[in-house]
């Protein structure tokens, strides 16, 4: 069973990698004005599931390391860095919340949405190393 963190979260990066990728178009459209696609509609709904898929692999991952170990933070850093990640993935679901009902131009609101996500996201990368590590120590 505590396979299905790892796998979860994998899904969760590399959906976030497209909606990344989407969304860096609009920051480029928004306050660059460059020309450039942006579907609004893949971004909104991909970025809700890498979301919400990474919450529930944190919550996941802490209660099987919990039923498994009986204690949480034995993977040291991982476990660090996932309690700093949960309050940007939470910030970046609000955010968009907010963004996705129509009520004008909110520049401000979507860099603080870009920065939250972005954060989360470096974020995940380190949580794949530390996982990684914590996998073939715990493990394998």
């Amino acid at each position: 069973m505590l396979w299905l963190h790892p796998i979860l979260q994998l899904a969760a990066l590399l959906i976030a990698i497209r909606v990344l990728f989407m969304g860096i178009n609009r920051f480029r459209f928004q306050h660059l004005k460059q020309k450039c696609a942006f579907d609004w509609k893949g971004h909104v709904k991909q970025g809700k599931i890498a979301a919400w898929l990474w919450l529930v692999g944190l919550v996941f991952g802490l209660y099987m390391a919990q039923q498994t170990w009986g204690a949480l933070g034995l993977t040291g850093p991982h476990y660090g860095a996932g309690m700093l990640m949960w309050p940007f993935i939470l910030i970046g679901l609000l955010t968009g919340y907010l963004l996705q009902k129509p009520s004008g131009k909110r520049p401000g609101l979507a860099l603080v949405h870009g920065a939250a996500n972005l954060c989360a996201f470096v974020l995940a990368l380190y949580q794949t190393w530390s996982g990684v590590e914590a996998v073939r120590l715990l493990l394998l």
